[in-house]
C-alpha cells in the first residue's frame, strides 16, 4: 500500500493567491462590468512583471498617459534607415529606468487602470531589483564626441559595429554583428538637446546627455539597461582590454547574476527551446568560459528545432567563436535555419560563403 504521508507536497505558485489578495478593497464602487475589466487588467499587469522576472528580462511598464512627442527635422539618414515620422509614444520612468508604454485599452478604461495598478503593486512587492543597475553592463573603452548633423564614424566593440544617428525626439542606430546583415533600432529621445558623447560596450550602446546623465541602451532592442552620472572620459578611455575582462568577470560572479543564471539553468534542464535560449543569452558576452557554455545551449536549442539557434550556431562555427571552426558544419546549420524559416539566414549564408566552397 502506498504511504501518502511519504509523498512530497507538490509545489504551488503562491503568486495568483497574492494577486487576488491585493485586489481586496480595490473593486469597491465599480460597476459589475467595470469590476471584471479592472480585475482582469490588474492580474495582467502584475503577471507581466512576474513573468518577466522569471525569464530574467526587464519588462515595459504600463502607464495611463504619455505626452505626445512629434519628431521634427528628421532627414534621410545613412545605412538604409528610411526617413519618416515616428511616434512610438514611449518614455522612461526616471525612478526605475523602465521604458513606459501606454496601458492596454482605451484611455481611462477599467482594464487600463487595473493594468497600471497591478504592475505598480507587483513592482513594490517583488520587483525592487528592477531599480538597481542590470549586472554585466560595462563602460565603453572609448567615447566619441557627438556632433549633430555629422555622421558618426562606426563604433566597434568585439564583433559588433554601430553607426549612430540623432534627430529631435529620436535616437537611432544601424548595427551589425560580424556575419549578419545590418539591422536598425530606434527609440525616443526626450532630451531637447542632442547627445554629448556616445560609446559602445559589449552589451550596450552608451549615450550621454549634455546634462551629465549616461544611459546604457540595449543594442538590439533599445531598452534602457542602466542610467548613471556621466563618466570622466579620460578614465573611460584608459580602460584596457584586461581591465574590461576583469569587469566582466566581476559582474559574472555577482551573487544576483549567479542566482538568476542558476534558475535559468534549472529551467533549461527540461530541454524546452525558450529555456535553452534564455540561458544562452544570459551567458553570451560574459567571458570565454561563459561563451563556450552559451554555445552548448544554443546547440541544444538548434537540435530541438529553433531557427534562431540554428543560425547562431552556424555563425559561431564559421568564425570559430566559442567552438572550434567548422565551415562545413556552419553551412549545414545555416541551410537548416533557412529551411526552418529564419528570415535572416539566407542573407547571412550568402555573406559568409560568397566565393567560398
Amino acid at each position: 500500500m502506498m504511504l501518502l504521508g511519504a509523498c512530497a507536497r507538490p509545489q504551488v505558485d503562491p503568486w495568483p493567491k497574492q494577486m487576488n489578495a491585493a485586489l481586496a478593497g480595490r473593486l469597491e464602487g465599480l460597476s459589475e462590468s467595470a469590476r471584471a475589466d479592472y480585475q482582469a487588467g490588474f492580474l495582467n499587469g502584475a503577471t507581466m512583471l512576474h513573468e518577466a522576472q522569471k525569464a530574467g528580462i526587464r519588462p515595459y511598464q504600463p502607464t495611463r498617459a504619455l505626452p505626445a512627442q512629434p519628431l521634427r527635422g528628421w532627414s534621410a539618414p545613412s545605412e538604409g534607415l528610411q526617413a519618416g515620422v515616428f511616434d512610438p509614444a514611449s518614455e522612461v520612468d526616471p525612478a526605475t529606468g523602465l521604458v513606459l508604454i501606454a496601458a492596454s485599452g482605451a484611455k481611462g478604461s477599467p482594464f487600463a487602470e487595473g493594468q497600471v495598478d497591478g504592475f505598480g503593486w507587483a513592482l513594490s512587492a517583488v520587483g525592487q531589483s528592477l531599480i538597481r543597475p542590470v549586472p554585466g553592463i560595462s563602460l565603453p573603452r572609448e567615447w566619441t564626441a557627438f556632433q549633430p548633423g555629422k555622421e558618426t564614424q562606426p563604433l566597434g566593440q568585439g564583433a559588433k559595429t554601430v553607426r549612430f544617428l540623432w534627430a529631435p525626439g529620436l535616437v537611432a542606430w544601424a548595427h551589425q554583428e560580424r556575419g549578419f546583415p545590418w539591422r536598425r533600432t530606434w527609440r525616443t529621445w526626450g532630451d531637447a538637446e542632442p547627445p554629448a558623447w556616445i560609446g559602445l560596450a559589449e552589451r550596450a550602446l552608451w549615450v550621454e546627455t549634455r546634462g551629465g546623465r549616461a544611459l546604457a541602451l540595449d543594442v538590439e532592442s533599445g531598452e534602457i539597461l542602466r542610467t548613471q552620472a556621466a563618466v570622466p572620459h579620460e578614465e573611460a578611455r584608459s580602460l584596457d582590454w584586461e581591465s574590461y575582462q576583469k569587469e566582466v568577470l566581476r559582474s559574472f560572479n555577482e551573487p544576483e547574476f549567479q542566482r538568476s543564471l542558476a534558475a535559468l539553468r534549472t529551467a533549461a534542464e527540461s530541454g524546452a527551446i525558450p529555456d535553452c535560449l534564455a540561458v544562452a543569452r544570459k551567458l553570451s558576452g560574459m567571458g570565454e568560459a561563459a561563451d563556450r557554455e552559451a554555445f552548448t545551449w544554443y546547440l541544444k536549442a538548434a537540435e530541438k528545432g529553433s531557427p534562431e539557434a540554428m543560425l547562431r550556431v552556424g555563425v559561431l562555427l564559421f568564425h570559430g567563436l566559442s567552438a572550434p571552426m567548422d565551415r562545413v558544419g556552419a553551412k549545414r546549420w545555416m541551410t537548416q535555419a533557412i529551411q526552418a524559416g529564419n528570415p535572416d539566414a539566407a542573407a547571412v549564408l550568402e555573406t559568409l560563403f560568397q566565393g567560398r566552397e
